[in-house]
């Protein structure tokens, strides 16, 4: 959908697996996982005695997914399966960060060496006053904004561009033939004139190829991104395009967001670990400074651990680490997590998310922290436990403009507000608002918490912030017409696009 940062795709038994790796990793040390019905949550093996792991387990006796393989260790794959981003392997064989990982719960269950690091490390701090965050603002602008949205439509030349150093134009998509970085839309060609036009001193345009849903199973580029790492003649194809398209749009660089590398369910193998890292080094040969290159990172470990961050690391100007929609309605889907109001950016969770970045001795000034012009929602299953923690029976209901239940742009929200006379409350911890009337709870950020977040941002070093997306945050813009370019070509009688 186009006004989500991340696709919200059918639950599979791959997406509980990396709920499980998430909770597991919040509570270590719980104990082990149980399986009385013959199946294990986590994928692996249900040993005889109706306990899940690996090794002897999945032997004689085994009941179900009998030749699973740990994530890490020596009951991995081949017994070869290291962590990526060299965080620890812990007895059991999960990656993770925390002492039982790292150190083991006791002598007889310690961490695997050789598979990891195995120590404890926690991320450097420079001061919430250091002024890191400051080096670069970024903002995404959503092209499909002008398509799709019933109101409140913003064209490029309406972006709010005070502050910001540079604007990334979301999205390009790739030919899944031929490799070419072409428009997304046909639409979206006059748009990205308007948008490079906006480009000036301290004000750099770049182009975002990709996106949330390029690699969903149903597209036809569920695979590209792979292809193009895989294939040497492929990558000098990609490149060479992405250089006469930045050209002839007039973009000053290009952002890569492939959502995600390595995931199989998303057209990703291991291999794509090291190709990868191929595809930026050739890209920054054939670029050199006269292009800007920059990729998103995965807000969470289970995808964060097949980018080889520091392999990348020499060949971009920053990451872009997307610190936000790490939970919403479909938490509902995966029992591990379930129907419980939680906040999508919420800096205690993200804190443990910027771990790993530091087992792979990443330069955090390289790094721009995500925060987002948008809040996420649901509707309650009792209006009178109405904060972090409660019940959800679903989404909260759609905005009048966004029209996508469980999300509602900055400008909706705060419409909401004057006109309900409402009252949001702050979560301190969490560096975010919530909203709450009626059965609804919507979770956000707005100037107040985002100062918030930059000063955490500062704290922990991060090179900059970067917003998802601008077309949030830039008034009304649009509200009450299907958009009409100025030789009144296009509109309503014309399908309505531009």
């Amino acid at each position: 959908m186009p006004e989500r940062r991340r696709a919200s795709l059918p639950v599979s038994e791959w997406d509980i697996r990396a709920a499980i790796f998430r909770r597991q990793t919040e509570a270590p040390g719980a104990g082990a996982l149980l399986c009385p019905t013959g199946e294990c949550a986590d994928g692996s093996c249900c040993g005889k005695n109706g306990v899940c792991g690996y090794g002897d387990l999945c032997g004689a006796g085994c009941k179900s997914n009998c030749d699973a393989t740990a994530m890490c260790g020596a009951q991995s794959e081949g017994g070869a399966i290291k962590c990526g981003m060299n965080l620890c392997c812990s007895s059991g064989g999960w990656c993770g960060t925390s002492e039982t990982h790292c150190v083991g719960p006791n002598k007889f269950s310690l961490c695997q060496q050789g598979f990891g690091k195995c120590e404890t490390l926690r991320p450097k701090t420079c001061g919430e006053n250091s002024g890191t965050s400051a080096k670069r603002t970024i903002g995404y602008y959503q092209a499909s904004n002008v398509r799709n949205r019933v109101c409140n439509r913003i064209s490029p030349s309406q972006i709010k561009t005070t502050g910001y150093t540079h604007l990334n134009f979301a999205f390009a998509s790739i030919d899944p033939t031929t490799y070419a970085v072409i428009p997304a839309e046909a639409a979206d060609e006059p748009l990205m004139r308007e948008f490079t036009a906006l480009k000036k001193s301290g004000l750099q345009t770049w182009i975002a190829v990709g996106g949330y849903d390029f690699s969903d199973v149903n597209r036809t580029t569920h695979t590209t991104w792979h292809d193009i790492c895989a294939s040497p003649a492929a990558r000098a194809a990609f490149i060479a395009s992405g250089k006469s398209f930045m050209d002839k749009y007039g973009f000053q660089g290009m952002d890569l967001d492939w959502e995600y590398p390595g995931d199989p369910k998303r057209g990703g193998s291991r291999a794509d670990i090291a190709n990868f890292v191929l595809l930026l080094k050739e890209m920054r040969a054939a670029y050199g400074s006269n292009y800007g290159i920059s990729l998103t990172l995965a807000p969470d470990y289970w995808y964060l651990r097949w980018f080889d961050g520091k392999g990348l690391e020499p060949y971009v100007d920053h990451f872009g680490f997307m610190t936000y929609d790490l939970h919403g309605s479909w938490d509902a889907d995966t029992k591990t997590l379930g129907s419980i109001v939680r906040g999508q950016a919420d800096v205690r969770e993200i804190y443990n998310n910027t771990i790993p970045l530091t087992y792979d001795d990443m330069d955090f000034s390289k790094i721009v922290f995500g925060v987002a012009w948008y809040g996420r929602g649901y509707t309650l299953s009792d209006a009178s436990c109405n904060t972090l923690g409660c019940g959800f029976k679903g989404p909260s209901k759609p905005g009048k403009c966004t029209n996508n239940a469980g999300v509602m742009s900055l400008v909706e929200i705060q419409g909401l507000i004057k006109e309900k006379n409402l009252k949001p409350r702050l979560l301190e911890g969490a560096m975010m608002k919530e909203l709450v009337f009626d059965d609804q709870w919507i979770g956000y950020d707005d100037d107040e918490t985002v100062a918030m977040k930059k000063k955490f941002a500062n704290n922990y070093c991060f090179g900059g912030t970067m917003a998802w997306s601008v077309d949030f945050n830039s008034g009304t813009g649009d509200s009450d017409s299907a958009p009409v370019s100025t030789d009144a070509s296009c509109g309503p009688a014309h399908g309505g696009t531009i």
